[in-house]
């Protein structure tokens, strides 16, 4: 056990140093675009990732996934420490949390390249530039990498379960 408690310990830091850099370059991101008008002439507008929905959705996503993994990795750190959980209920919510907040912010990785592409296809990138779709598409690209560390997880944390609860009997 105290190989794949380390395993998931290290799964767990890397999952929330992702999901760090994502809720990072999000909240960074914004893009300054220069539109013709007919009555103003060349007038500055400026986005933010609050201005789309789906972008949004994905700080939403990555922010919960950020402050699970960071409750997550304190006890992976006790787990890998001590070899043993802190109780038996807590064994029950990483089995069962893991695969719900791996699929919230799976989700919001999917939204945020569902967004990115759809407005990379914009004649001319009418709405954003290219420096903001790149930002977007890497914050969407670390949120996937967070997904990713927490379903393994999961399956770690589960087979940690079935090997210490569920053959006891």
């Amino acid at each position: 056990m105290g190989c794949l408690a380390i395993v998931n310990l290290l799964l767990r830091v890397v999952s929330f140093v992702c999901l760090a850099t994502c809720v990072t370059i999000l909240t960074t991101s914004s893009s300054n675009m220069s539109v013709a008008s007919i009555f103003h002439g060349e007038v500055e507008v400026k986005y933010h990732f609050t201005d789309f929905y789906a972008y949004r959705y994905m700080l939403a996503c990555s922010g919960t996934g950020f402050l699970y993994s960071l409750i997550q990795t304190a006890i992976a750190i006790i787990q890998a420490k001590t070899g043993d959980c802190i109780s038996d209920k807590l064994v029950h919510f990483d089995v069962y949390a893991d695969k719900i907040m791996s699929m919230i912010v799976g989700t919001g990785a999917a939204a945020g390249f569902g967004l990115t592409v759809d407005l990379s296809r914009l004649p001319n990138h009418a709405m954003v530039t290219v420096d903001f779709l790149n930002k977007e598409n890497a914050a969407a690209s670390f949120c996937l990498a967070g997904f990713v560390c927490n379903m393994i997880s999961s399956f770690i944390s589960f087979k940690l379960f079935k090997d210490d609860y569920m053959y006891d009997c």
